[in-house]
């Protein structure tokens, strides 16, 4: 359903057919052409690759840009290409079927609308790279032999950006703001980021107050020093929020595996936020990977003994098993410590009696851990090669925080 309702705008602007889609490929597409801020949605979703996705789609064919979705799909069952079935195929299921013959649609009107306005984030995650974190970027530009310094296209990304005004930037959204029904707010950082406020501010303007508004957000700024603003302003006065926030582990793992994080700021402000403001839905999402997969049950639980989780967050933890980079997934652990890890997690799953989603979140991930070897080969190597590397450089030392992974890996 994604590509007849949904909007995926990336960092640098240019439309992807979604979050977890490989970038547009095909040779016959300019990929400038796809910035939404200087064509029109009309132009973009019914260019010659969102054509050949949707016929492809519609004949049965997989599309190589869809290639995580059908992994998922293949080694758990579960994808994000299905959960957007699910949610808009009953009422938006018209606009498909009125497809023309060459993949085009009229009237496209976007229901639900992802925004990274850029990579501008002031963490920088094991799991992520500089298309997604200026501060990533800064790190890598510094020195040849970073592991992503040949990210040059995305190193200057907020410096190479086409600088808007407000009133030109709500003047090229006004339409879609109008009609919108979901919006996905991530990034980089997006409490971080202008844009985002200036939604915010015009959906409270204009009465638009009970749009769904998503995050994924390190939670590190209710309060923004540098734009000298306060989200927690805006979202007393807007209705329907989730906030996912992004928590990989506790303690000095968190701080480690999220480079940047300061855990006690981290637990104070969702603590404020679930005690202050109660009718947003707080959650987490976390990323299922090799560093945290015997970790996270242990995290969960010290925050449901402390009250900080209660049933209501459990039904909001979005647990994602990572699959890129490969040598980071939690494929790369050894067979006995996947052993371990699905006994600590049947033990966290039988004493807390999950929502039914959680807790096939949690099968999902452990069926991709063990799904394929990882340990033998090039994946543990290079796990290796990165994690030394990157502890050098970030004076952190992999073996004091994972004691438990240690005798494993030569880091």
């Amino acid at each position: 359903m994604a590509p007849w309702v949904h909007l995926y705008v990336h960092t640098d602007n240019t439309v992807w057919s979604c979050c977890v889609s490989k970038q547009l490929t095909q040779p016959n597409i300019d990929y400038k052409k796809t910035d939404i801020l200087k064509y029109s949605e009309s132009d973009i979703i019914n260019n010659e690759y969102f054509k050949k996705l949707r016929l492809d789609m519609l004949n049965g064919v997989k599309n190589k840009n869809c290639s995580d979705c059908y992994l998922l799909e293949k080694t758990t069952g579960h994808s994000a290409r299905k959960e957007f079935n699910r949610e808009f195929k009953e009422y938006h299921f018209d606009k498909v079927i009125e497809t023309h013959e060459d993949g085009s649609i009229d009237n496209f009107e976007t229901v639900y609308l992802d925004f990274r306005f850029s990579n501008k984030c002031n963490f920088k995650c094991r799991s992520c790279n500089p298309k997604y974190s200026t501060t990533w970027a800064k790190e890598s530009k510094a020195d040849k032999n970073h592991p992503y310094f040949d990210y040059s296209d995305t190193i200057d990304m907020i410096k190479g950006k086409e600088v808007f005004s407000k009133e030109d930037f709500l003047n090229r959204f006004r339409d879609t703001l109008k009609t919108v029904k979901i919006i996905d707010f991530a990034g980089g950082e997006p409490l971080a980021q202008k844009e985002h406020y200036w939604i915010l501010e015009h959906l409270i303007d204009i009465g638009r107050t009970d749009v769904f508004l998503k995050y994924s957000t390190n939670l590190s700024m209710l309060k923004s020093k540098k734009l000298k603003l306060n989200v927690v302003k805006y979202w007393k006065k807007l209705t329907n929020i989730m906030l996912l926030v992004s928590l990989d582990g506790s303690g000095e793992r968190a701080e480690y595996i999220r480079s940047g994080t300061d855990w006690k700021l981290i637990e104070e402000n969702f603590k404020y936020v679930k005690e202050n403001l109660p009718h947003i839905d707080l959650g987490i999402q976390s990323v299922f990977q090799m560093c945290n997969a015997l970790h996270l049950p242990d995290f969960y639980q010290n925050w449901i003994d402390d009250g900080i989780i209660n049933m209501r967050t459990l039904h909001n933890i979005n647990l994602i098993p990572l699959t890129g980079p490969e040598w980071l997934s939690s494929q790369t652990l050894a067979k006995e410590l996947k052993i371990e890890v699905e006994v600590k997690w049947e033990k966290f799953i039988e004493k807390n009696h999950l929502p039914p989603g959680t807790h096939q979140r949690v099968l999902n991930c452990l069926e991709y851990m063990n799904s394929e070897d990882g340990y033998i080969g090039k994946w543990k190597k290079l796990f290796e090669s990165s994690t030394s590397y990157l502890d050098k450089i970030r004076n952190e030392n992999f073996n004091d925080v994972f004691p438990e992974l240690r005798d494993y890996y030569e880091c």
